[in-house]
């Protein structure tokens, strides 16, 4: 009886593998990679190999190319599906077939013989590329396919091959799309991208999500790098998070990608939104039980400090490679404006009586006088009758028709190019994420640790002075400030302010103050930091048109040197040794400055006794601070809320309330002075 249940089993299990492998193959031909198929169910079928669950694999195949493909793509997918399962079954006898590049070799060489001839009645170079792009991309997902299928226990586990399998898998699911963009399989990638990152080392699951992301971005309508973008910055946070609370985690990607969402168009954000929504709340309402079986913490001190440190250091690198070899490619050629009048003669010219006098027996001349119309139908934006020379205007014997055929051509070819230009810019913009990335990780992996930084405490005693004041008829100050130390002894003063005055000035300080330190608390330099921060609000100025400055000082409390980094921020100043120093800056607010403009640096040195204040423009500016310079020269106390405060009186008296005001003070005491609580 045991044998017999044993035997049932085991029938029941291979029944079962069948169905999943058939089911499998349906799914993968749907697969579609910018606007064409992707041949995925070719490398699956090849992988499964002879026998029931290679006819399996087959023959679901074969269901899902009828159902999801065109007549030619379906044709052809069938092809070398039956080819590959027949050589499957002529070659298993061999001593050679288990040999890695075996299967590989095989695949590319029967798709070959299918692809070619498609090549050879086509005649073309796009063609020839495509066949190409699937002989590879066939051999390259039969080989994981066959890794991942005989890879039977965990010590033998393949995660670079099961990604690939994964990748083909999501871009099948994400190919089913709404007429609104809306794709539920993109729903799927955004909780494999949280699994990942939640189970996984940081440089894995940053990998893993930059190459789901790439996968989503080749399988939308228009490619911007959005969802590699999305996810890999959310990957990177949940996986720093993840050892906090899983709910920590999911928010933290949430808020990640909604960062990308909103330079966005109201429908592709709104679309992104919902998607990363929902995968998150998937993610969330997964037992713990189940977490837990995908989800295994390390062994305590199986990572030291300088392995993570190499990994950071490796995932920087890759980041900045992909950086390079996307950013370093041609944009496409413009299109040649000669189409417009290809598809209006194509409308109006087909049956007209003197067709072949104009476009055969005169057609220099009449090439000559379209070329000479060009440039002012491009200037204008629509065509009159004036920019056509005579002799063309007075022979066309249905030239009204020809020049409203015109004008419909050029209205779309001008959309078109508006719509490329944009695409181009988003996708420059997108790229550009990457460095920003590679950057932050590069400055987080060269951060000091403890115990190479020491636990020296700082040497420098301090105090800081903080007044913030609104401007008449405002209940809130739109400035903001913020001072805190890191690791190692350095201090760091921020003062903030936004666009405007009221409320949402003061929402945009505040978030720039906030997001600076995370940054700095996190180990990105100071530079890094201010250059991320410009980068992202110079996005979303895009639709809100809100900016802000910036002033920062990172100060060693050890040795008293410091870098002071400003965008657009109005002038601080130094007092050391009973001299008063002016520190300028000229750069744009954070926001209206380019996106790779670095932040104005100027580097200072504190001594015992000095003050160091920072003024938003609201209380003074370069042109006019005489009296601040002489406040400051003849202050000859010690407490700098004292200071700020007169500071801030003296302005008013001056200025009125004209405008939001804020100062930050810092004094540096001396020996034997009572420390001042900050």
């Amino acid at each position: 009886m045991k044998a017999i249940s044993a035997l049932r089993r085991e029938h029941i299990g291979k029944g079962l593998a069948c169905v999943a492998r058939a089911l499998l193959a349906a799914l993968l031909a749907n697969a579609q990679i910018y606007g064409g198929y992707a041949p995925f169910a070719i490398g699956l079928v090849a992988a499964v190999g002879p026998g029931w669950e290679g006819l399996a694999a087959l023959l679901g195949a074969l269901a899902g190319t009828m159902t999801f493909l065109d007549f030619p793509h379906a044709l052809r997918t069938m092809a070398c599906c039956v080819l590959l399962f027949t050589a499957n079954n002529a070659f298993c006898e061999l001593g050679s077939y288990e040999k890695p590049w075996f299967l590989p070799t095989l695949t590319a060489g029967l798709t070959f013989v299918v692809e070619a001839i498609y090549v050879y009645r086509a005649q073309s170079p796009a063609e020839a590329t495509y066949c190409a792009v699937s002989i590879a991309l066939a051999a390259l997902y039969a080989h994981c396919c066959r890794t991942v299928l005989t890879a039977a226990d965990a010590q033998r586990e393949k995660p670079r091959e099961a990604l690939v399998v994964l990748l083909g898998v999501l871009a099948a699911l994400a190919a089913p799309q709404f007429q609104n963009g809306f794709a539920p399989g993109r729903i799927v990638a955004v909780l494999s991208v949280l699994l990942i990152a939640f189970d996984r080392p940081l440089s894995e699951a940053l990998t893993a999500a930059l190459c789901i992301g790439l996968t989503m971005d080749l399988t939308a309508p228009d490619m911007t790098f959005r969802y590699a973008a999305g996810y890999g910055f959310g990957a990177l946070l949940t996986s720093l998070l993840r050892r906090e609370s899983r709910v920590r985690a999911a928010g933290a990607f949430a808020l990640a990608t909604a960062f990308f969402a909103l330079p966005m168009e109201e429908r592709e954000g709104l679309m992104l939104l919902y998607e990363n929504l929902a995968g998150t709340l998937l993610f969330l309402l997964l037992p713990t039980r189940l977490l837990r079986a995908f989800h295994e913490e390390p062994a305590p001190g199986t990572e030291n400090e300088g392995g993570l440190r190499r990994r950071l250091i490796e995932a920087a690198a890759a980041l900045r490679e992909l950086h390079g070899s996307i950013g370093g490619s041609a944009p496409p050629p413009e299109e040649n404006p000669a189409v417009i009048y290809d598809r209006a003669a194509e409308a109006v010219c087909r049956d007209c009586s003197l067709r072949e006098r104009c476009w055969v027996n005169e057609y220099n001349r009449t090439y000559t006088a379209l070329s000479d119309a060009t440039v002012p139908l491009l200037q204008t934006g629509r065509g009159s009758g004036k920019d056509f020379p005579a002799y063309f205007a007075d022979r066309c014997i249905r030239f009204p028709s020809f020049l409203a055929a015109v004008n419909t051509e050029l209205h779309a070819y001008l959309l078109r190019r508006q719509y490329r230009a944009r695409l181009e810019e988003a996708r420059a913009r997108s790229v550009g994420q990457y460095a920003r990335f590679s950057d932050l990780l590069t400055a987080a992996a060269e951060r000091p640790t403890g115990a190479e930084a020491g636990a020296i405490p700082p040497a420098l005693p301090y105090c800081v002075g903080v007044s913030l004041r609104a401007k008449d008829g405002e209940r809130v100050s739109g400035d903001s400030a913020g001072n805190f130390e890191l690791d190692g002894g350095r201090l760091c003063l921020l003062l903030s302010d936004g666009m405007g005055s009221g409320e949402e000035a003061r929402r945009e300080s505040a978030q720039a103050v906030h997001l600076l330190e995370r940054f700095l608390r996190s180990g990105v330099d100071a530079s890094g930091a201010l250059r991320t921060l410009n980068s992202a609000l110079n996005l979303r100025a895009e639709t809100t048109d809100s900016f802000t400055t910036v002033d920062l000082l990172t100060l060693s409390l050890r040795s008293g040197e410091g870098e002071i980094c400003k965008y657009g921020a109005a002038p601080s100043y130094v007092k050391r040794d009973g001299r008063v120093w002016r520190i300028d800056c000229t750069c744009l607010p954070a926001g209206l400055a380019e996106e790779s403009a670095p932040p104005e640096t100027t580097h200072v040195r504190l001594g015992a006794g000095s003050f160091f204040v920072m003024v938003t423009d609201g209380v003074t500016d370069a042109s006019d601070d005489a009296w601040l310079q002489e406040l400051l020269n003849g202050w000859v106390g010690e407490d700098p809320q004292q200071l700020v405060a007169a500071i801030l009186a003296e302005s008013y008296q001056r200025r009125g309330g004209d405008d939001d005001a804020g100062a930050l003070a810092l004094y540096l005491q001396k020996d034997g002075e009572a420390a001042a609580e900050v």
